[in-house]
């Protein structure tokens, strides 16, 4: 008899042991493991927080009405810690340690950039919220976007000033990594195109503090107003600047600027500045759900630019329930996903894997964004 304990006891042991990952805990057989990306910790820690919050209420939701195909998804959140090298990291662990089924991966481009060889060597599906043009466009099958890239913010920043404003001289600046220069030079050639002059383009670094020389400068060169592609920290300090010097030019930003992390850090200065946005919140029956669902979890309200992540895991989900958990086959089911109402718009995805081709042009009143006109310039 005490042999035969013994011989139970090992076989358990054993039968554990396989269910064991990376992480170190025990995966029940009914569950889907999805990896999540974000940042966590480092320069964009607060966005990242913002984007968990927004995927939780996808994950409560789908395992709330049963999961996928009768099973749950376990979501396994690995810091990315806001570095190119974090990022990389933050995949390998999540394929090799967690072993993964399909990715929700990074919302900035230098870190998709970073990681995209990897991501095709592994072959995982992954949701990326980079808007840098070039990141579906350079023949990774496996990269997904759920937000419209810079092609279509640009496109749109430019359409209104030459249909809705009188401007005819634009001034530019930008950040210097990939969102921001990719940016940028889509905002310069559309410009271009649309018989705007472009006085003067300036760029600064990520973690640039002092924007009086670059105001001056763009000020003197005669712009009447300023198209900024950057991030967070950056456009709120440069908008603060900007007030302390008279506001000598328009200000329109890239999507950051109007992001609930931008608006807490520029509070009054932002103020009366326009913005592209992937969306208004209130826009679509979908979007009014998610905010109440949103408004329920966490008692505030959400953050527009975080949203991509609750969209990714719906999408995600809805695939592998109709491919099963083949890689290949999930991937084919993303790509033949059109006409699905999702919180940021309607997706209909491209076959170099971009959903979305609609943005938003906005006002800042009270601290919050408010429609000025919708503008769609097609999928690129």
């Amino acid at each position: 008899m005490k042999r035969l304990h013994c011989i139970f006891t090992v076989s358990l042991l054993s039968i554990m042991a396989l269910a064991v990952v990376g992480s170190g805990s025990v995966v029940a057989a009914e569950e889907i493991r999805i990896g999540f990306t974000p940042t966590i910790t480092g320069t964009h820690a607060a966005g990242g927080a913002l984007s968990v919050k927004s995927i939780k209420v996808a994950l409560k939701e789908i395992n709330a009405a049963g999961g996928v195909n009768g099973e749950k998804i376990d979501l396994r959140i690995i810091d990315s810690q806001s570095s190119n090298p974090g990022a990389l990291a933050s995949l390998q662990k999540a394929v090799e340690q967690e072993n993964v089924l399909a990715l929700i991966g990074c919302l900035y481009s230098t870190q998709v950039s970073a990681t995209s060889d990897a991501i095709q060597k592994y072959g995982i599906p992954t949701f990326i919220g980079a808007t840098n043009i070039n990141l579906t466009k350079r023949g990774n099958p496996w990269l997904f976007r759920v937000r419209p890239d810079d092609s279509v913010a640009a496109g749109a920043m430019v359409k209104y000033i030459k249909e809705d404003t009188k401007f005819t001289k634009v001034g530019i600046l930008h950040d210097t990594d990939a969102f921001g220069t990719g940016g940028a030079d889509l905002v310069e050639k559309a410009a271009k195109e649309a018989g705007l002059t472009v006085v003067k383009r300036e760029k600064y670094g990520t973690a640039e503090k002092e924007f009086t020389p670059l105001i001056l400068l763009i000020k003197n060169a005669g712009a009447e107003i300023l198209i900024l592609y950057g991030h967070e920290e950056a456009t709120a300090l440069f908008q603060r600047q900007m007030r302390q010097h008279g506001s000598p030019f328009k200000f329109l930003g890239s999507p950051s600027a109007a992001s609930k992390d931008a608006l807490n850090l520029a509070k009054e200065a932002a103020e009366g500045i326009w913005a592209v946005v992937d969306f208004v919140p209130g826009q679509t029956e979908e979007n009014k759900r998610f905010a109440e669902a949103y408004k329920k979890e966490y008692n505030e309200n959400y953050d527009s630019l975080s949203v991509w992540t609750y969209d990714g895991l719906k999408i995600l989900a809805n695939a592998i329930k109709k491919a099963g958990k083949d890689r290949a086959k999930i991937r084919e089911a993303i790509l033949a996903t059109q006409g699905y109402k999702g919180v940021q718009g309607t997706y209909s995805f491209t076959p170099n894997g971009d959903g979305l081709s609609e943005v938003s042009i906005v006002q800042i009143e009270k601290g919050r964004p408010k429609l000025l006109k919708i503008v769609n310039v097609g999928a690129r």
